[in-house]
């Protein structure tokens, strides 16, 4: 039963490698397709049935031996066969979307649009009725292709009914070891902790937006007036799409983390047709060959997203290469999520703004605490994903999970959603638990940082040492073990939520 699991580990590092080539390909603009059905073809043993089990039977025979990293390496490649398991499955869904979202054209009032550009112009559009009309399209397209979406949700329920599991949440509690009631839990106290704060902030940001907008129930807000209120345009003139990246690149290099570490990061920031607007890292060889892929924009949001990205490369670059395979390679993406969170929060420092972008005292804290209220309307919406999402993938998708998705959105936002993205807006493999649980991390590590290196702990070397000590541990360290490593208490999702509602009353 030990040689499925010794064939994924002789090709696993290749075609982790050859995937992420695939994504950087597509992401940069470089390939209009997405091949992924060949590719699993070719690494059967990676989503098969047999090699799950083997895995299994070899976790069980090491935890008898009591061999914690033998244990960790299998937990690691066993969740992998899992993820692999439904990727197999869905491959050619994945192929066929990314087809059709490349062709499709919107036709939105006198202009005719890429199904890519219209998702990215809907935020940034300054007009209210162009903005609705936007989002009419995109939404009305999704609900279209409903079926094709659907197809690739289906696969999730496949992927438990193939591996022998009950159904697809507790596969996911089984290979991840997250106790999704308990996560889900945690969620809804937050949501509940957040509201009024949330709430108060959410009335002046679309005011900035339209006068005359008002949440829900009393208002007739939509997640579009939200999206644009989320960019913040009134304060783009602080944010030239020509000062952010030098400004992240000089905070980097100051703070002992050269932005290419030493050639391991490569950043591809060539303009080109095709390219993602925001920024993403694939992770060719660890720590070998990181990928940075850079559209440069401006605004406030570019430049977390920018931050965001920064973070997830420096943290695959510094793993140790000695490390095996599995802990290399593969770890808990709440730690990796929980790092790039890390980076970005520092848009809640004005102090930063302070030495990287010139600004004044007073505008930078307005700044921070409307950084902390983005960041408070993502994790809302997380927080409610995260019950739909488990919802989705216990019923599956038919179209009454589209009234469900609305309703939580409008709970967690308090605006209205188009319910033709409820197959869209899904994280695969439950990952919007990796987000929530990355986030209570990152509570945990920016209070400790803080409590040794002071609130400035962004510009001392000795901080990044100490970060860059975590991150050459590579995926030895799951969340919950890290968080209590660090603080002595286990995550608590709350404290994040407490931490952001603290930066808007202040």
């Amino acid at each position: 039963m030990d040689r499925p699991v010794h064939s994924v580990r002789a090709r696993l590092d290749d075609f982790l490698a050859e995937l992420a080539n695939l994504h950087y390909r597509h992401g940069a603009g470089l390939s209009p397709e997405l091949p992924v059905a060949p590719l699993h073809a070719s690494f059967p043993e990676l989503s098969a049935e047999d090699t799950f089990a083997a895995a299994t039977e070899a976790l069980e025979k090491v935890r008898a031996k009591g061999e914690p990293l033998g244990v960790r390496r299998l937990q690691l490649l066993r969740e992998l066969i899992a993820g692999q398991a439904e990727e197999a499955l869905a491959a050619r869904d994945v192929e066929a979307i990314a087809r059709l979202e490349a062709q499709a054209c919107l036709t939105v009032h006198d202009q005719t649009l890429s199904f890519g550009e219209a998702l990215a112009q809907l935020p940034h559009e300054p007009n209210r009725g162009r903005r609705a009309l936007l989002e009419r399209a995109v939404g009305n397209f999704l609900w279209g292709e409903k079926g094709r979406y659907g197809a690739r949700r289906e696969a999730a329920l496949r992927t438990s009914e193939h591996l022998g599991a009950k159904d697809y949440p507790t596969l996911r509690e089984d290979v991840s070891g997250i106790a999704l009631g308990k996560l889900v839990e945690a969620a809804n106290q937050t949501l509940r902790a957040t509201e009024d704060a949330y709430r108060d902030v959410l009335g002046y940001v679309l005011h900035k937006v339209e006068p005359t907008l008002d949440p829900l129930p009393g208002g007739d807000a939509r997640r579009h007036d939200l999206q644009a209120g989320l960019q913040a345009p009134w304060l783009d003139p602080l944010f030239l799409r020509e000062s952010l990246t030098p400004a992240v690149m000089r905070w980097l290099n100051e703070w002992n983390l050269p932005p290419t570490a030493q050639g391991r990061i490569r950043i591809d920031d060539e303009p080109r047709p095709g390219k993602a607007r925001r920024p993403f890292v694939a992770a060719v060889r660890v720590p070998g060959e990181v990928r940075l892929v850079l559209q440069p924009r401006g605004g406030l949001g570019a430049l977390g997203d920018l931050l965001h990205e920064s973070g997830h490369a420096q943290h695959l670059a510094h793993v140790g290469e000695a490390l095996p395979l599995e802990l290399r390679r593969l770890g808990d993406a709440s730690v990796t999520e929980a790092f790039a969170a890390l980076t970005e929060r520092l848009l809640l420092s004005p102090e930063w703004f302070k030495r990287y972008l010139q600004l004044p005292t007073a505008l930078a804290r307005d700044v921070a605490r409307i950084a902390a209220f983005q960041a408070l309307a993502v994790l809302r919406r997380h927080c409610a994903k995260l019950s739909y999402e488990v919802s989705l993938f216990t019923r599956g998708p038919s179209e009454e999970r589209a009234e469900e998705y609305a309703a939580g959105q409008r709970r967690a936002l308090f605006v209205e959603p188009h319910p033709g993205f409820f197959l869209f807006d899904v994280d695969p493999q439950l990952y919007s638990a990796r987000y929530l649980r990355a986030w209570a991390l990152e509570t945990r590590l920016t209070g400790w940082l803080i409590e040794r290196f002071n609130e400035d702990f962004w510009r001392n070397p000795s901080a990044s040492t100490w970060l860059k000590g975590l991150f050459a541990r590579g995926g030895t360290d799951d969340a919950e073990t890290l968080a209590q490593e660090i603080s002595g208490t286990p995550l608590a999702l709350p404290e994040a939520g407490a931490r952001l509602v603290t930066i808007l009353n202040q």
